[in-house]
């Protein structure tokens, strides 16, 4: 998956943010992320999952989508 360089930067604050977090504390990402951007940072967040990293506590969508469009996410550190 390419990234312009904005996007690229942000990831790389979110992937710094989660290296962060002590053992067994959440994190919520969402607020301040536009619609495309938070796509690219649920697919890290499953990536991560997927690694054992971290646990994917919830999926937030927003209620009146169809699509269900994703508004946010909260995580914990394993």
């Amino acid at each position: 998956m390419l990234f312009n360089p904005k996007e690229e930067i942000m990831l790389n604050k979110i992937q710094t943010k989660i290296d962060s977090l002590q053992h067994g504390k959440k994190l919520i990402l969402g607020s301040g992320i536009q619609a495309d951007e938070l796509q690219k940072v649920i697919a890290l967040c499953e990536e991560l999952h997927s690694n054992g990293q971290i646990k994917i506590v919830k999926i937030n969508k927003a209620p009146d989508s169809a699509q269900g469009l994703v508004t946010g996410i909260i995580l914990e550190k394993l």
